[in-house]
């Protein structure tokens, strides 16, 4: 190999070395994946219970939320999930996974983890600690009223700390009385985050609903997003985050003319909205739910999540559209 040659292959290996890894970055490259998709006569429900910011747990703190729910009496779960929305997992100053356990405490059941969604800044730099979300089954709620209380504790065996912003459940039942339903659940975890070089465009994370759906069959359509550190800032920005669904960005045409597309053709091109979660310094789990019948399309909808120096999490979409 010529010296020349040998010259150019050196700097690309030392560009390689120093790229930030695929698996996990600011960057939207974490999309959320279909966890449940299905038709049927039914409802959901999700909820963060009382959650709050926990500050660190050490190793054998704890920490609970209380949940109250009610189902119909002719209600069975199809799909049923409790969410554990955790950050800053780190041993001392080494990023580390947490050790954890939930348990029932109304029927003293320890929970059954089925998954764990992580994502990082994706390079070597001081508080490069991962965010994430861990998924557990819970046992069937009861038609009725139900109340219990989800208790997580840092069972780990050495120094790791984490944080804790809040659990979430979600609720998927079948019921003859209600609407026909089509749904799509999604869930994962990506980080986002407008900074160190990573653009707006970058920091988007794309939701993909695959499939068909009649909208003229339709008689409305919500989206839910989750996002943990979602919408809450210290900074005085003024749009901090965006929401596209089924639009590829940004518009170039004046508002103007962009209103007379829209009532003339209403939904043609999508929906832009921002500033779109909801939370603050003690509920720091962001939430957004949204009509979005108008803009919907026959098959593959998408939406997209942008951050804009807001720095957040999306871990949980759920498009739910029932039919007339």
């Amino acid at each position: 190999m010529s010296s020349h040659r040998l010259a150019i292959s050196v700097a690309l290996l030392g560009v390689l070395l120093f790229l930030p890894a695929v698996s996990a970055t600011y960057a939207g490259d974490k999309p959320l994946e279909t966890a449940y998709h299905d038709e049927f006569n039914g409802a959901h429900l999700f909820t963060l219970g009382n959650s709050t910011y926990s500050g660190a747990l050490n190793p054998g703190d704890r920490y609970a939320v209380d949940f109250e729910v009610e189902l119909p009496e002719d209600a069975t779960i199809r799909y049923q999930r409790l969410y554990v929305y955790w950050a800053w997992s780190k041993l001392d100053q080494k990023a580390i996974y947490p050790s954890v356990s939930v348990t029932r405490t109304d029927t003293g059941a320890l929970l059954n983890s089925t998954g764990r969604s992580v994502d990082s800044k994706g390079f070597v730099s001081k508080n490069d600690f991962f965010s994430g979300m861990d998924i557990f089954e819970t046992a069937d709620l009861s038609p009725g009223k139900n109340a219990f209380t989800a208790v997580l504790e840092n069972t780990a065996d050495d120094n790791r700390t984490f944080v804790v912003q809040g659990i979430g459940l979600l609720v998927i039942y079948e019921c003859p009385e209600s609407p026909e339903v089509v749904c799509w659940i999604k869930e994962g975890a990506d980080l986002l985050y407008n900074s160190y070089g990573i653009t707006p465009p970058m920091a988007t994370s794309r939701i993909k609903f695959e499939g068909k759906v009649e909208k003229s069959d339709l008689s409305s359509a919500e989206l839910l997003l989750i996002a943990p550190s979602g919408g809450y800032t210290r900074e005085n920005i003024p749009e901090i985050n965006r929401l596209f669904l089924n639009r590829e960005g940004e518009t170039s045409m004046p508002s103007f003319f962009e209103s007379i597309l829209s009532a003339l053709f209403p939904g043609s091109n999508g929906r832009e909205w921002v500033n779109i979660f909801d939370s603050d310094e003690t509920r720091q789990v962001g939430i957004d739910r949204r009509d979005v019948l108008p803009y919907l399309r026959s098959e593959n909808n998408f939406a997209a999540v942008r951050d804009e120096k807001d720095y957040l999490v999306l871990t949980n979409a759920v498009l739910w559209a029932e039919k007339r």
